[in-house]
């Protein structure tokens, strides 16, 4: 790998992949006056540049070299997870072999553009100008939109962006028929916990709060601050019962944070909203959430704890499968003696067909 060190912060950033040092020599004379300019010697190099520096503003790549090739850096970038590489400008750099075919193959793996051997040096510096303002731009507004998406205080999505991701994943689930679960987490109480702390305290106990939620989800999960006092979170392909598991999950993180104390003038009183959003019917995604919201939370003390009543046999063997055996042990004895008249009378049972098959021994 070789790379020009940066320079100047102000001028855009490129990376251009060739296995050949002729062509790395020669787009650092082209480009090199322009750019801060970063060469990498093989698409493996590349890819690690490209998780490692968010500030790359456009991609150059030759299409043929040993070990991974152009194709496949290009798959990688328009798979990857982060954002910015995604919507990364990618050229790649044919030769005379490539034809129509490859060509067709690279715009469907998501080339933004092609440049044919040999270059010339205005083609490659136009090509190098136009997708690092087009990349520049697409930051911005980025930008832009997270911040538009984002509850300041604890990093979280705010309403309006659980409303329209609300939207989508229910769309998404009608298609390929998958279930799909809002869950909301209300903490009665916490604004009065975060006045009394004070500015400073409450800042950093909301971002502490947010941090925690996001760790605890799955990545395919998103989390929302969709009021002051309620947490939401839309859960991809999960149904009621993966929810109540994920609440319980919850619970340490609940204890840890302090925020279902017991006996304290200011406790916060944490608890569940489990939301199977409905076919949405002509209904938004603000007026579906409403719903969720102005439900009556399940308290987190009666959130995955041993019941005080004695479950029925059929709830007993659901929790078992469900591995809770903490929550059928304490009552052993009760359903035992509930099962007792069954026991018997399947013993009786067994005696009289011993006994009908001696009889018929007998004869």
């Amino acid at each position: 790998m070789n790379a020009v060190t940066r320079s100047n912060s102000s001028r855009p950033r490129i990376l251009f992949v060739d296995d050949s040092r002729l062509m790395r020599a020669c787009a650092t004379r082209i480009l090199g006056q322009d750019f801060d300019l970063l060469l990498a010697e093989s698409a493996e190099a590349a890819w690690e540049l490209l998780q490692d520096d968010a500030s790359i503003e456009a991609l150059f790549s030759d299409l043929h070299m040993d070990g991974k090739s152009g194709f496949d850096l290009l798959q990688q970038v328009r798979q990857a997870d982060q954002p910015h590489l995604v919507d990364l400008p990618v050229v790649l750099i044919t030769g005379e072999e490539d034809g129509e075919t490859r060509r067709k193959h690279a715009l469907m793996l998501g080339a933004t553009d092609f440049i044919s051997k040999p270059f010339q040096a205005s083609e490659l510096l136009a090509r190098a100008s136009a997708y690092s303002q087009t990349s520049q731009s697409a930051k911005r507004l980025r930008l832009l939109e997270e911040e538009h998406h984002v509850d300041p205080e604890t990093g979280l999505g705010n309403r309006r962006y659980c409303e329209e991701r609300l939207m989508q994943a229910m769309s998404f689930a009608h298609r390929h028929q998958q279930p799909l679960v809002l869950m909301h987490l209300r903490l009665d109480g916490l604004t009065a916990l975060l006045e009394e702390m004070g500015e400073p305290h409450a800042e950093r106990a909301l971002q502490r709060i947010g941090d925690t939620l996001k760790r605890r989800i799955r990545r395919e999960d998103t989390a929302f601050r969709t009021e002051p006092e309620t947490f939401s979170f839309l859960l991809a392909a999960t149904d009621a019962e993966g929810a109540e598991k994920l609440q319980r999950r919850f619970m340490p993180d609940l204890e840890e944070l302090g925020l279902c104390p017991e006996d304290e003038a200011l406790a916060v009183k944490a608890g569940f909203i489990v939301q199977t959003p409905p076919p949405m019917n002509g209904r938004d995604g603000a007026q579906i959430l409403e719903e969720g919201l102005s439900g009556e939370a399940t308290p987190v003390s009666a959130v995955g704890a041993p019941s005080t009543s004695v479950p029925g046999i059929e709830q007993a063997l659901r929790l078992l499968d469900q591995g809770r055996e903490d929550q059928v042990t304490p009552h052993l004895e009760a359903l035992r003696e509930r099962l007792q008249p069954l026991l018997d009378l399947m013993g009786r049972g067994g005696a009289l067909a011993s006994g009908e098959g001696a009889k018929r021994d007998l004869h």
